[in-house]
């Protein structure tokens, strides 16, 4: 099936309609949204208009959201692929899992067969994301996909609480010397 992406133990699926009260869960899991959507509680309205918008980057950019399972079971436990983010909008690759599946490799290896997806059969020629600084786990898979820092921003919430931003980037031709 097209946009299906295999790994060792994932089955990563383009994100459909049918699983936003999956995808909800997930995304409103505090350990899960403590970075990934700062702390704030989206709303299942706002996980649909997310699966729509990666339905249609799909269609335009042959690039979007990945749902992942273990190979022969139904439940997602995570989430990779690629969205934009910031304005003006830079696209970038993002991974959510859920803790239960924390330090065993899935974060990386489905991020990781998100990047080969697209520098394989797309003409994107580099692979950018972002981490807030606080958060560790993320950086290390980062650094484990090969990617390197471009730099950091200062962001404040609307309570004005500070935190640094860090961006990494992955170049094509870094991608294709290490495979």
């Amino acid at each position: 099936m097209l946009g299906i992406v295999k790994t060792a133990r994932l089955v990563l699926r383009p994100v459909h309609s049918l699983e936003a009260a999956e995808l909800h869960a997930l995304l409103v899991n505090e350990e899960v949204r403590r970075y990934l959507t700062d702390g704030a509680i989206v709303s299942r309205e706002w996980v649909e208009g997310v699966i729509r918008d990666s339905d249609a980057s799909f269609t335009e950019r042959g690039l979007g959201l990945w749902s992942a399972r273990e190979h022969g079971t139904t439940s997602i436990i995570g989430l990779t692929g690629f969205r934009d983010f910031y304005d003006p909008p830079v696209f970038e690759l993002l991974y959510a899992l859920r803790p239960s599946h924390w330090r065993r490799g899935f974060a990386t290896e489905m991020a990781q067969a998100a990047i080969d997806h697209a520098f394989t059969h797309t003409r994107l020629t580099e692979v950018r994301a972002s981490t807030d600084e606080p958060n560790q786990a993320s950086i290390r898979v980062i650094e484990r996909l090969g990617m390197r820092s471009y730099g950091r921003t200062s962001m404040a919430d609307s309570e004005l609480i500070c935190w640094d931003q860090l961006h990494f980037v992955l170049p094509r031709d870094d991608w294709k010397s290490s495979h």
